[in-house]
Protein backbone atom coordinates (compact mmCIF):
# COMPACT_ATOMS: atom_id res chain seq x y z
CA UNK A 1 0.00 0.00 0.00
CA UNK A 2 1.25 3.48 -0.89
CA UNK A 3 1.06 5.56 2.26
CA UNK A 4 1.58 9.31 2.27
CA UNK A 5 2.84 10.26 5.69
CA UNK A 6 2.67 14.06 5.73
CA UNK A 7 2.81 17.34 3.86
CA UNK A 8 6.45 18.41 3.92
CA UNK A 9 6.50 21.71 2.05
CA UNK A 10 4.96 23.90 -0.60
CA UNK A 11 7.25 25.87 -2.92
CA UNK A 12 5.81 29.26 -3.84
CA UNK A 13 7.31 31.45 -6.56
CA UNK A 14 7.34 35.19 -5.93
CA UNK A 15 8.43 38.22 -7.95
CA UNK A 16 9.08 40.23 -4.77
CA UNK A 17 10.59 38.21 -1.94
CA UNK A 18 10.53 41.05 0.60
CA UNK A 19 6.85 41.69 -0.04
CA UNK A 20 6.04 37.99 0.30
CA UNK A 21 7.95 37.82 3.58
CA UNK A 22 6.02 40.77 4.96
CA UNK A 23 2.68 39.26 3.90
CA UNK A 24 3.30 36.03 5.84
CA UNK A 25 4.61 37.91 8.88
CA UNK A 26 2.02 40.71 8.94
CA UNK A 27 -1.12 38.87 7.85
CA UNK A 28 -0.54 35.47 9.43
CA UNK A 29 2.07 36.16 12.16
CA UNK A 30 4.10 33.20 10.92
CA UNK A 31 7.84 32.84 11.52
CA UNK A 32 9.82 33.60 8.36
CA UNK A 33 13.52 32.81 8.04
CA UNK A 34 15.34 34.42 5.11
CA UNK A 35 18.09 32.28 3.55
CA UNK A 36 21.65 33.43 4.27
CA UNK A 37 22.05 34.52 0.62
CA UNK A 38 18.80 36.54 0.79
CA UNK A 39 17.42 34.89 -2.35
CA UNK A 40 14.71 32.80 -0.67
CA UNK A 41 12.94 32.34 2.66
CA UNK A 42 11.22 29.65 4.67
CA UNK A 43 7.90 30.07 6.44
CA UNK A 44 7.36 27.60 9.27
CA UNK A 45 3.93 26.05 9.84
CA UNK A 46 4.09 23.28 12.42
CA UNK A 47 6.47 20.70 11.01
CA UNK A 48 5.79 21.79 7.42
CA UNK A 49 7.20 24.71 5.42
CA UNK A 50 6.38 27.17 2.70
CA UNK A 51 9.50 27.93 0.67
CA UNK A 52 9.40 31.37 -0.91
CA UNK A 53 11.55 31.26 -4.03
CA UNK A 54 12.08 33.65 -6.94
CA UNK A 55 9.71 33.07 -9.85
CA UNK A 56 11.89 31.61 -12.58
CA UNK A 57 10.54 34.08 -15.15
CA UNK A 58 7.95 36.86 -15.40
CA UNK A 59 5.93 34.59 -17.70
CA UNK A 60 5.80 31.90 -15.03
CA UNK A 61 4.26 34.35 -12.59
CA UNK A 62 3.72 33.86 -8.93
CA UNK A 63 2.15 30.96 -7.12
CA UNK A 64 2.69 27.37 -6.16
CA UNK A 65 5.62 25.80 -7.97
CA UNK A 66 5.90 22.55 -6.05
CA UNK A 67 4.03 20.38 -3.55
CA UNK A 68 6.21 18.01 -1.50
CA UNK A 69 4.74 14.99 0.28
CA UNK A 70 6.59 12.45 2.40
CA UNK A 71 5.72 8.80 1.88
CA UNK A 72 6.64 5.70 3.83
CA UNK A 73 7.97 4.04 0.66
CA UNK A 74 8.43 5.66 -2.74
CA UNK A 75 8.56 2.23 -4.42
CA UNK A 76 5.03 1.50 -3.18
CA UNK A 77 3.87 4.89 -4.50
CA UNK A 78 5.46 4.11 -7.89
CA UNK A 79 3.68 0.74 -7.99
CA UNK A 80 0.31 2.33 -7.14
CA UNK A 81 0.77 5.08 -9.74
CA UNK A 82 1.84 2.58 -12.41
CA UNK A 83 -1.13 0.33 -11.66
CA UNK A 84 -3.45 3.33 -12.08
CA UNK A 85 -1.78 4.47 -15.31
CA UNK A 86 -0.28 7.71 -13.96
CA UNK A 87 2.96 9.09 -15.37
CA UNK A 88 6.05 9.93 -13.35
CA UNK A 89 9.77 10.39 -13.83
CA UNK A 90 12.33 7.87 -12.55
CA UNK A 91 13.13 8.11 -8.85
CA UNK A 92 16.17 10.27 -8.18
CA UNK A 93 18.35 10.74 -5.14
CA UNK A 94 18.47 14.25 -3.67
CA UNK A 95 20.53 14.44 -0.50
CA UNK A 96 18.98 12.04 1.99
CA UNK A 97 15.79 11.59 -0.02
CA UNK A 98 14.56 9.38 -2.83
CA UNK A 99 12.34 11.70 -4.87
CA UNK A 100 9.55 10.75 -7.24
CA UNK A 101 8.36 13.52 -9.56
CA UNK A 102 4.81 12.97 -10.75
CA UNK A 103 4.06 14.32 -14.22
CA UNK A 104 1.86 17.43 -13.82
CA UNK A 105 -0.75 16.01 -16.22
CA UNK A 106 -1.22 13.16 -13.73
CA UNK A 107 -1.58 15.52 -10.73
CA UNK A 108 -4.10 18.16 -11.84
CA UNK A 109 -1.25 20.26 -13.29
CA UNK A 110 0.40 20.53 -9.85
CA UNK A 111 4.18 20.01 -9.68
CA UNK A 112 4.05 17.08 -7.24
CA UNK A 113 7.09 15.55 -5.56
CA UNK A 114 6.83 12.52 -3.27
CA UNK A 115 9.84 11.38 -1.28
CA UNK A 116 11.01 8.96 1.36
CA UNK A 117 14.21 8.82 3.38
CA UNK A 118 15.34 5.31 2.35
CA UNK A 119 18.67 6.25 0.80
Amino acid sequence: MATIRRLDRVDVGTADLNDAISVYRRNFELPVTPAPDGKSATVGIGDAQINLIPASSPAEGEGMSGLWLQADDVDAVCAALSKSGYAFKPVRIAGERRVLEVEPKSANQVPLFIFDRKV
